[in-house]
């Protein structure tokens, strides 16, 4: 039994209409599924780690945004922690505004734009396919606090920018987080953060930090180009702290992808990150957002998840 777990909230409310010519396709090939679809924050998660406790479960597959992959994904790597946990393979149906896990997966923005741009069909048929085929890649891990996530963590003016988007989304679509990054300096502050990276004391203040294991975020913005899905690290990005128009003036950076020579960006390789922020701050992963005060430790959990591709 194949389930299916779907947002139908993601992709400005038009997830739903990738379900029923994926399903047509999953009778036509006599594969049993079974469609499970999200109320609230944090089903996706309770949903999969049941599933992945139960027999019958031949693979687990996410519909909706990166936040939705995150939860599903999350859930399937804290079934772990059970006696009778099995490997079980992950579909990634990207269907969301921005698709950032499914750039990082494969390496390149023409993942999003594929979803994006094709019709329904065919873009379902071609995922339906990966299941058929059972050709799956073993990627790595992050969890912080032992939650996981797939793609990048992040912390400063990119989470805000993330906070803000959330009311741009109907609006702007794929272009929220750019339409919300002036908006957001206006409000910048830079974070006083201790830090630690497999034992290095780098405490400070921070105008952006992102723990990666995947390269994209914010719709296509490469933050860390040179982070791997599947290396066996995290990739720890800092941005020391700047000034409201400096801040300004580095986003066209990273659109270029010049940021990681300026003196204020620093890329670091590691296996665990602990950091301790000294007031409330914003925590994103994948797109979700939490308040955080105490310390997040992250840890890298090498080939930990199998996924369709």
């Amino acid at each position: 039994m194949y389930h299916i777990i779907i947002n139908p909230v993601a992709g400005k409310g038009k997830t739903m209409r990738f379900l029923p010519p994926l399903t047509k396709l999953f009778a036509e090939n006599n594969l049993p599924i079974k469609t499970h679809i999200t109320q609230k924050i944090m089903d996706g998660y309770y949903i999969a780690k049941t599933l992945c406790k139960t027999e019958n479960c031949n693979g687990i597959i996410g519909i909706g945004g990166d936040g939705t992959l995150q939860e599903v994904a999350a859930g399937m790597i804290a079934a772990r922690e059970g006696d009778i946990y099995k490997s079980i393979p992950f579909g990634a149906f990207s269907a969301g505004s921005g698709n950032d896990f499914a750039m990082s997966l494969e390496g390149s923005k023409s993942a999003a734009i594929k979803i994006r741009k094709k019709p329904i069909e065919t873009v379902s048929r071609a995922f339906f396919e990966k299941i058929l085929c059972k050709k799956t890649r073993t990627i790595d891990i992050i969890t912080a606090n032992g939650m996981a996530y797939l793609n990048i963590a992040n912390m400063g003016i990119d989470a805000r920018i993330v906070k803000n988007a959330v009311s741009l989304k109907q609006k702007f679509g794929r272009h929220a987080y750019l339409a919300a990054v002036y908006k957001s300096i206006v409000q910048h502050e830079n974070l006083n953060l201790k830090i630690t990276a497999d034992g290095k004391n780098l405490d400070g203040l921070y105008t952006l930090v992102a723990i990666c294991n995947g390269r994209y975020y914010g719709g296509g913005m490469q933050i860390c180009p040179s982070a791997k899905i599947d290396d066996g690290k995290i990739t720890l990005c800092l941005v020391d702290a700047l000034s409201r128009p400096k801040t300004m003036a580095i986003f066209p950076t990273v659109l270029m992808n010049k940021h990681t020579h300026l003196k204020e960006v620093r890329m670091i390789e590691c296996e665990e990150v602990i950091i301790t922020p000294m007031k409330l701050e914003t925590l994103c992963m994948d797109g979700n957002l939490s308040p955080v005060e105490n310390p997040i430790y992250f840890k890298i959990l090498s080939k930990a998840l199998e996924v369709f591709i």
